[in-house]
C-alpha cells in the first residue's frame, strides 16, 4: 500500500507494540520516551547490546527488548 508506513510487532518490557520497520534501539528509546542514561542497559532477545551499537542495531519482527535501569547503591 502506497504511503502506509510498514510496522512490525515486538515485545518491549513485556508488552507487545508495533514500531516502524527499520527502528533502531536509539529510535525505540525515543518512541517509548526513555532518554538515554548512563545507568541504562538494553537487552534484545536476552543479549545485552553495547550502548555504542544503539544507533545501528535494528529491531526485527518478533524481537523482545528490555530496557533496564541499574539501581546501584546500599
Amino acid at each position: 500500500m502506497y504511503g502506509k508506513e510498514v510496522t512490525l510487532k515486538v515485545i518491549i518490557n513485556g508488552f507487545e507494540m508495533e514500531i516502524p520497520e527499520g527502528t533502531t534501539i536509539m529510535r525505540l528509546l525515543d518512541i517509548i520516551n526513555e532518554p538515554l542514561k548512563p545507568d541504562m542497559i538494553v537487552e534484545v532477545n536476552r543479549r545485552f547490546i553495547h550502548s555504542k551499537l544503539y544507533e545501528s542495531t535494528m529491531l526485527r519482527a518478533g524481537d523482545s527488548a528490555e530496557v533496564i535501569h541499574l539501581d546501584i547503591g546500599g
